[in-house]
């Protein structure tokens, strides 16, 4: 992909994310700010599940798994 094309493809992307922002947030005056981020709560319903409930991530359930049948 030329250098002109990703140029392009991000400038979509930005624009596509500012419409949704706008879409999802109406009342903000600025809907560019909440572009690169639309979870802008950070509740415990929203936020991280590690951070509020302690889970455990997927990558550290396979490996607890691969311990236990590989002894």
């Amino acid at each position: 992909m030329f250098k002109d094309m990703k140029r392009a493809r991000r400038r979509q992307d930005w624009a596509r994310m500012v419409a949704r922002a706008r879409r999802f947030y109406p009342d903000q005056d600025i809907p560019q700010q909440l572009a690169d981020n639309l979870a802008v709560c950070s509740c415990w319903m929203c936020g991280n599940p590690r951070r509020w409930h302690g889970e455990l991530t997927m990558q550290e359930i396979r490996q607890d798994s691969n311990d236990r049948y590989s002894e």
